[in-house]
């Protein structure tokens, strides 16, 4: 009989079950935050099209509204992912530490995206 790479011997293999307490998840906290429809694609255009201007960054996503990038950009700016500069003629965004850590994620799903052709023809 072949052996369980698991080590989990009768018992099954081993798991990260016990890490992932329901109290506890850091995947469903992380999906809390990210998850919202558009903080992702605003974290995309902050992160790689270099876009920092409430305006640019509404340009950028049709179907985005103002009132739900204002709303989303200040539960952003909550949740420590991206900080508000007022500068005396406008306005700019700018990745915090912890948004520039969620750029991994956006990099899993380009790989992902890539890798089975998930992208439109323009």
């Amino acid at each position: 009989m072949a052996r369980s790479r698991g080590g989990g011997g009768t018992r099954g293999p081993r798991t990260i079950a016990p890490l992932l307490a329901y109290q506890a998840d850091p995947i469903r906290e992380s999906v809390k935050r990210l998850g919202r429809k558009w903080t992702l694609l605003i974290l995309r255009d902050m992160a790689f099209l270099k876009l920092d201007r409430f305006g640019q960054i509404l340009r950028n996503n049709p179907g985005l509204t103002p009132r739900v990038l204002s709303r989303r950009l200040d539960q952003m700016e909550e949740e420590g992912l991206v900080e508000r500069i007022e500068r005396p003629d406008s306005v700019v965004y700018r990745l915090t530490d912890r948004g520039e850590d969620a750029v991994f994620i956006l990099l899993a799903f380009l790989r992902y995206g890539i890798r089975h052709r998930l992208a439109k023809a323009p």
